[in-house]
Order: C-alpha cells, then structure tokens, then sequence
C-alpha cells in the first residue's frame, strides 16, 4: 500500500497523534507493519488539511514541503502572547483604538513576495540541536535567526471582531503564520497574536477532498490516494524493459527533460516517483518493492 490520506485535522489533536491513530487501523486491516508519516505538521490548535503518506510514498516529504500552501487565519490586535497564538500566556497588550479596513488591506500588501520572518520562540526549530519550544518551556533564552519565506498572496477576508480580522494566505513552505500575524499588528502599531488557524491546501491536498481519521476507521480507502494517481498530476517518462535493470538498481538514468518530479512508466506499467535532476533520473518512491 503506496500512496497518501488527505485527512481533516481537528483543533486540540496533534498530528503526531492522528498518524499513530491511523497506523494502527492500517495494521489492523491489513496484518502487516507499515511505514506512515505526516507530509507537514499543523500545531495541535490550528485545524485542516493534515497530509499523510504511506509506505514508499513517505519518501516524497521533500515534494510537498516546497509546495505551495494555503491557510486562512485570524490576527488578533492588541495582545501578543508568548507563544503568539492563543494558547500562550500574554506578554503585552495595548488598548485597541482601531484601524480602517483599508488599513488593513494597505498593510498586507506590503507582506506580499519574499520577506524575512523571525520563527516563534515556541516553534520546531533548532537551536544547537535542541528545539526551540523545549527551551522556551525551561525559560531559556531563545534567540531565532529570521528565515526568508514566499507570501504569494495574501488577501483580507473579513472583520470578525473591531480587533480582530481574517485573511487567507498562500505561502511557501516554512512560512509561520503566528509570526506573520504578529508582523502584521506591528504594522499597524498593534502587539498581535495569530487567533485560528485553517491550512485548506497542501500542494494537490485541497480540504474539499479530505477526510476525518472516524471515516478512515470505517473504510481504509476513504481518502486514499494510490501512487499512481498521484503520479497523474506529474510528467509522465516512459522507459523501455531494457531498462529494468538499471531502474531496479538504481541507476541514474539520462532524460532530456528540465528538473521535475516525475511518474515513471516500463514497458507501459506504472514503476513509481522519480525525480530529475541536471538531466539525470533517480527513483524516488516506487510502486513495488524490489526483489
């Protein structure tokens, strides 16, 4: 069993804890040990699109995690909590006074292409091989270098409260949203904290595909996405049985073709993932084990 769950995270479960979950009912549907792992954790408040893959196809993490990603959230103004959302304690406040939605929307804009943000204290992040959250529980002190991430878009939805408004943004991966909130209400002269959070697309994950981890337990292939499926959405290279050999040891094949994740074919059946590199072609994720 080869390919990804496109699973509904719920506020106040981790993704660590919905991966043991569904390993569990996959070993228990089809006898045997299996290897899963999520493509992108989401923090136990925030809800969504929660990718996790199965099998061979856990070696494409590195696929998803320079894919786009989307999520609408909520920026509190007036509060900063330590942790900057809202399960942290609040370490400054300031009395909200306002701010025009035009304000607002002039002040995303300027948040849009490449910028530098600085990681939460409280976030996975290592510093001297010791995450950061770890050191942040301790009250050590936490010094984070800033990281250059991708805002795409970023686009103002709606007041929910006078001091509080929410946006959805298209980023790249490795973008913190509780720090860009926290950005955002500087901008405007206001501490901020990031108040929800919802990833609503993972690369080809859109949340209006996903499913709860309950319907999993009833059908396994609830869901499911097969590898070759997912290989739908990629070039397609097509190989001839002479090269079986090399495919199944590894060799680096030559393709006249630009970088890219591809799906590869011999002699007209689907092999698996692979990837291209300065014209050469490695596997990646393949649809059956070797033998």
């Amino acid at each position: 069993m080869n390919g990804f769950y496109n699973i509904i995270k719920p506020v106040g479960r981790s993704s660590s804890q919905l991966v043991v979950r569904l390993k569990k009912q996959l070993r228990s549907a089809t006898g045997g040990k299996m290897k899963i792992g999520h493509l992108g954790t989401l923090d136990p408040m925030a809800s969504g699109v929660l990718g996790i893959a199965v099998g061979s196809a856990t070696k494409l993490f590195d696929f998803f995690l320079a894919k786009r990603k989307v999520y609408v959230a909520t920026c509190v103004l007036g509060t900063m909590t330590d942790t900057l959302d809202v399960a942290g304690t609040v370490i400054e406040e300031k009395p909200f006074t306002g701010v025009t939605d035009d304000e607002i929307i002039e002040s995303l804009t300027k948040f849009e292409g490449v910028i530098s943000q600085i990681p939460p204290i409280y976030s996975a992040k290592s510093v001297d091989g010791v995450r950061a959250y770890k050191l942040a529980a301790k009250g050590l002190s936490v010094e984070l270098k800033p990281c250059q991430v991708t805002i795409y878009s970023i686009r103002y939805l709606r007041r929910e409260k006078e001091n509080v408004f929410k946006m959805e943004i298209e980023c790249s991966g490795g973008t913190y949203i509780r720090s860009l909130c926290r950005d955002i209400g500087a901008a405007l002269g206001y501490p901020a904290y990031m108040g929800s959070l919802e990833r609503i697309q993972n690369g080809t994950m859109c949340i209006a595909d996903a499913v709860s981890i309950e319907e999993i337990e009833k059908d396994i292939t609830a869901g499911f996405q097969s590898l070759e499926s997912f290989g739908n959405s990629l070039k397609r290279i097509d190989f001839s049985e002479e090269n079986e050999k090399g495919l199944k040891n590894g060799v680096k094949l030559f393709v006249d073709t630009a970088d890219a994740y591809v799906s590869v074919y011999l002699s007209g059946k689907f092999y698996g993932i692979g990837r291209i590199e300065g014209n050469e072609l490695s596997m990646v994720a393949r649809e059956y084990a070797i033998v």
